[in-house]
């Protein structure tokens, strides 16, 4: 273990520029955070972390970072949790925007048992251990490891208690006007007792009509690059208009028949392996939704000579699966965005009649998230100073600073 930091900490790599009076505060605050005999290292991990978190082990490592398992020692009974580091965070753009959304996702989301909880947050300056550091509760698992995994045996009732719990933490992102836009098992955290929690909100974004009418309303604003491959909606692969909560529901669908497969219904290589891969079950998407689509990509597919393939029964996919389940993965995976079902829908459909609570199914009390901080973060110095804010706001707001 290495000694203490030092209470000057870099504080000069922090990007300046700010006003006399915004220095001081972020200076206190950062430098209250480092105080001598307060902090310990572990230079394995290159973490700096407070003396009451005892590093366990490496979880993940990405480009962004790197996720560690932690003990809080402080009070009778240690607390696991999880610590996010995420690396170059002054200096990347994209990181700032998605760290800053993230971050005000998870506090504006936070009590809802089905959304993982951000325990605490703080910004480490000294190099190498410098980044931004968040604070989680450890969830054990992610509902990959546990749908792949050859040592677990779903029940259907299984598969219904858990698609209910994405359900329910679902309607509470998308009653806020929020997509997630990257829902996959990877970004579903599952604990041991089987509660299922929704993570990484990076690449959500609002639908509320003044996010639009405030500037954000062209497809170049709001990319249609996004949600993993084999989870993305035909419409984000095929389409340049915009998009609604329906891409979400799409990837419920693909999770759906991933509990029965036990691998991801539609594995493409590419965006156009992707597509074809869908056509092999769905069948050739009808005229009407190729024009409705209106890119060069469905056009080209419109004009393609041949007949059309036919859809496939999903009773001849999943066998072993109920007629309600066949029903729901007909009104979730379908080309066209109008009828597939919205979430309200799928809550009150017969394949979660059994699991069903209609007390775990709040909306978000605070109604659309408000987006509308975006409009001044124009530069990168107002992405730096806007982060800081949000760090020192969510401690004074969690009585941490």
């Amino acid at each position: 273990m290495a000694n203490a930091l030092r209470t000057n900490n870099n504080i000069s790599n922090l990007p300046t520029a700010y006003s006399h009076a915004k220095i001081n505060h972020r200076k206190r605050f950062l430098n209250d955070r480092c105080d001598s005999g307060k902090r310990t290292y572990n230079n394995i991990t290159n973490f700096s972390v407070p003396a009451n978190y005892h590093i366990v082990q490496a979880l993940g490592k990405g480009s962004y970072g790197i996720v560690c398992s932690a003990r809080d020692l402080k009070g009778t009974t240690p607390y696991q949790v999880a610590i996010k580091k995420i690396i170059n965070i002054f200096h990347k753009e994209i990181l700032l925007k998605r760290a800053i959304r993230e971050l005000k996702f998870m506090h504006f989301f936070k009590g809802h048992r089905n959304i993982v909880s951000l325990i605490d947050l703080e910004i480490v300056t000294e190099k190498p251990y410098d980044g931004l550091y968040c604070y989680q509760e450890l969830i054990e698992y992610d509902l990959a490891k546990v749908i792949h995994s050859s040592n677990v045996v779903f029940s259907e009732f299984h598969i219904k208690y858990f698609v209910y719990q994405i359900l329910c933490g679902i309607k509470y992102i998308h009653s806020a006007d929020v997509i997630h836009r990257d829902l996959k098992p990877g970004n579903i955290l599952c604990t041991l007792n089987g509660c299922l929690k929704i993570c990484d909100f990076g690449l959500a974004r609002g639908i509320h009509a003044e996010y639009f009418a405030a500037g954000h309303s062209s497809f170049q604003n709001i990319t249609n690059y996004v949600a993993t491959r084999w989870y993305r909606a035909p419409e984000l692969i095929l389409s340049n208009k915009m998009y609604t909560k329906a891409i979400d529901m799409w990837s419920i669908g693909c999770i759906l028949a991933e509990f029965y497969l036990r691998k991801p219904i539609f594995m493409g290589r590419d965006s156009l392996h992707q597509i074809h891969e869908i056509m092999k079950i769905l069948g050739t998407p009808p005229k009407d939704v190729l024009i409705a689509y209106g890119s060069l990509k469905s056009i080209n597919m419109l004009n393609t000579p041949g007949p059309g393939a036919p859809a496939k029964p999903w009773g001849s996919i999943f066998p072993q699966a109920s007629a309600e389940a066949h029903d729901l993965l007909g009104h979730l995976l379908t080309w066209k965005v109008s009828p597939r079902f919205t979430v309200e829908q799928c809550l009150e459909h017969p394949f979660v009649m059994d699991v069903r609570q209609p007390t775990e199914e709040p909306a978000c009390p605070l109604g659309p998230f408000d987006f509308s901080y975006e409009n001044n973060l124009r530069s990168m110095r107002d992405l730096r100073e806007y982060l800081i804010d949000e760090v020192v706001k969510f401690r004074q707001e969690t009585g941490r600073s």
